[in-house]
């Protein structure tokens, strides 16, 4: 066998490979068995029948390309393992992703030719992160805790503590209801909603609080007045700053049922009561309990923002050439994340294409920046744990994946059906881009 590697722009490869026709012989009385085994051929066994017999019945050609087929796998692996050894690949930037296989020459009694593209690793040539971890680690803000927010906790905390009680009278703000709606739509703002248009969402004895302002922009409004059996249909234009924004600005037309109505009754706030709430003696410890929590989650904030910032400014001004298949893996991982996410809210993923009018191609497009980004981000994360040894202990591993399995209703259970090695690496690289987080914060 012989070849010849040649490296391009963007972390891609080629090697262009010829396997002398001494070497590719053998395989040929290997495809003809697999062929033969695959159908039947009148008065043969499968995979007995002879060499010629196979020529005669699929022709030359068939027998060729699956002869080619094998020898590409077999040597694939082989010469990988020689460009390691010689060098000429780098452990530290092994090839990623499937190679792209292109037969150049098969002929008939001539040396097998073809060519493997692929993408390997990229190099990474880091900013300095250390500056940069110390610059920003100095716009860390002060968190501070208001008594607004202590009441409204200790609010929430009351509400959530409150039975609900079902009332017959018209719904008001601040009651807990339910409904079955249907939403359709989805056209320009102004323009009417057509009879026909698809039904985007739509949910059967759905829970909600009026006046939280889950919903669009009026909706929980138009349930004010609502007796329980009662129907309702209205349009609804979501703005146009609406935080889903294949729906900003559009129409929709809503109809919706009352199923249900409840209050709930708040119990009296005493140093009795809050006893109901936790360990707490008085009313002023439970005060004081919110307001370390409140602070707590502040700085958890205030940590993940920096975190972010961090490793987006280094990751802006380090150097990396990010090979596309890179770039398509983490869109695949975009588009899985977004399809189960719409499949969750009850919608078919064929009508939210319509609805937020753009094919996959075209979100595609729109997200490809975001992609390199996330790639970027994480292949700056691996070099820098490369680059200071940061790694993981197994006992930190392990501890953490029974953590993961611990959500689990049964641990044994949950290890039936999730790959242990997979749930390993999984656990490893959290753990890794955790403690390099750390690392950057002490600089």
């Amino acid at each position: 066998m012989d070849y010849n590697f040649t490296k391009s722009l963007k972390s891609q490869a080629e090697i262009d490979v010829s396997i002398p026709f001494r070497e590719f012989e053998p395989h040929l009385a290997r495809a003809a068995t697999l062929i033969s085994e695959e159908t039947e051929i009148e008065g043969f066994r499968r995979g007995k029948a002879p060499y010629e017999i196979v020529k005669q019945k699929f022709g030359e050609n068939a027998i060729y390309e699956r002869a080619a087929d094998l020898a590409v796998r077999k040597t694939y692996p082989e010469l990988m393992q020689k460009m390691l050894d010689s060098g000429e690949v780098s452990p530290s930037r092994p090839p990623i992703g499937r190679p792209e296989i292109t037969i150049i020459k098969l002929v008939p009694g001539n040396d097998l030719e073809f060519k493997i593209r692929l993408a390997v690793m990229p190099e990474v040539k880091l900013s300095d992160y250390k500056v940069i971890a110390r610059r920003v680690q100095k716009e860390k803000k002060a968190v501070s805790i208001t008594d607004e927010e202590v009441e409204k906790t200790l609010e929430w905390l009351r509400e959530s503590r409150a039975p609900l009680i079902t009332v017959d009278r018209p719904a008001q703000s601040g009651d807990t209801v339910e409904i079955d709606f249907s939403a359709r739509g989805g056209s320009a703002s102004g323009g009417e909603v057509k009879d026909n248009s698809p039904i985007l969402s739509e949910s059967k004895n759905h829970p909600l609080v009026i006046g939280q302002g889950k919903f669009l922009p009026g909706f929980e409004d138009n349930l004010i007045g609502m007796k329980v059996g009662d129907e309702k249909s209205f349009t609804l234009v979501a703005p146009e700053n609406w935080h889903e924004k294949s729906m900003a600005g559009k129409a929709f037309d809503f109809i919706v049922t009352m199923k249900l109505v409840q209050e709930r009754k708040l119990p009296e706030l005493t140093d009795e009561s809050v006893k109901n709430l936790g360990d707490f003696p008085s009313v002023e410890a439970l005060k004081k309990s919110i307001r370390e929590g409140i602070g707590k989650e502040k700085e958890e904030k205030e940590i993940q923002r920096l975190r972010a910032l961090t490793i987006e400014k280094i990751a802006e001004e380090t150097k990396i050439e990010v090979p596309d298949v890179l770039i398509e893996g983490e869109l695949d991982k975009m588009f899985t994340e977004l399809k189960s996410g719409v499949e969750q809210m009850g919608m078919k993923w064929e009508d939210y294409l319509l609805h937020i009018k753009k094919g996959v191609e075209e979100l595609q497009k729109d997200w490809r920046d975001e992609a390199e980004k996330r790639v970027r981000i994480a292949l700056v994360l691996r070099e820098i744990a490369k680059v200071e040894k940061i790694e993981p202990t197994a006992e930190e591993i392990e501890t953490r994946a029974n953590q993961l399995l611990s959500q689990y209703k049964s641990v044994e259970d949950a290890k039936k059906h999730i790959d242990a090695e997979e749930l390993k690496e999984y656990t490893k690289g959290i753990l890794k881009n955790q403690k390099v987080f750390e690392f950057l914060e002490k600089m």
